[in-house]
């Protein structure tokens, strides 16, 4: 069962490594993504769609190599839920959008990333728990 936790970290943390470069390569395009929610006032977005994918980036790494990484697990996991939760809203609501979860390189539907984060964020739940102490109610 080690194994398979060293493993899911490393592919959990190497694509937020990945998505986080993506993202931050073209920060006008991610802003754009992140607007196309109509979730937030304009003025958050810029911030947010400089700011969110060295998170990410960082907690990625920090989930690889292991400093920090409950922190970092913790801080993936509440970013997949609130994403997730975003993801559901624009579904909800027929956005016909694309999630923006790689940058411009995002071109999956609203429903296939919904069922992808889900997944991705019981894999993490999963990680956070195995790390030992319990997971603080959301």
């Amino acid at each position: 069962m080690n194994r398979l936790a060293c493993l899911l970290r490393f592919l959990c943390g190497g694509l937020f490594v990945i998505a986080g470069a993506l993202k931050a390569l073209d920060p006008a395009h991610f802003a754009a993504d992140i607007d196309h929610y109509h979730l937030l006032p304009y003025f958050a977005v810029a911030p947010l769609a400089l700011y969110l994918p060295w998170l990410e980036m960082i907690c990625g790494f920090a989930t690889m190599a292991g400093a920090a990484r409950r922190g970092a697990l913790v801080l993936l996991l509440g970013l997949t839920v609130v994403f997730t939760l975003a993801v559901a809203s624009a579904w909800l609501r027929g956005l016909d959008i694309t999630c923006g979860c790689f940058g411009a390189a995002s071109a999956v539907p609203l429903s296939f990333a919904l069922v992808r984060n889900i997944v991705f964020g019981v894999v993490l739940l999963w990680l956070v728990r195995r790390e030992g102490r319990p997971v603080p109610p959301l």
